[in-house]
C-alpha cells in the first residue's frame, strides 16, 4: 500500500506511473490496488507540487491535480 501522494486525472479515474524500463510515463485507470500500487508517489506535497509545475510548464499534461493516495484507496475499495 502507498502512502504520499499521486498525480492523477481530474475526475480521479486514471493515475500517472511510469513504465517497467522507467522511460516514460503512463496514464493507467484505476481497477484494482495494483494500479495504485504502480503510480508515482510522492511522500511530500511540496516536492509534489514542484513536479506538478514543472510538468504543466513544459506542457506534458494538461488535465493533472494531485490527490493523497489513500483518497484512492478509499474512493475505489
Amino acid at each position: 500500500m502507498q502512502r504520499g501522494f499521486v498525480f492523477c486525472n481530474l475526475d480521479q479515474s486514471q493515475v500517472l506511473c511510469i513504465n517497467k524500463e522507467k522511460t516514460e510515463f503512463l496514464w493507467k485507470g484505476v481497477e484494482n490496488t495494483k494500479i495504485l500500487n504502480q503510480a508515482v508517489c510522492l511522500s511530500d506535497l511540496t516536492e509534489a507540487k514542484n513536479i506538478h509545475n514543472r510538468i504543466v510548464e513544459k506542457g506534458l499534461a494538461e488535465n493533472l491535480e494531485i490527490i493523497n493516495v489513500a483518497r484512492l484507496y478509499k474512493k475505489f475499495f
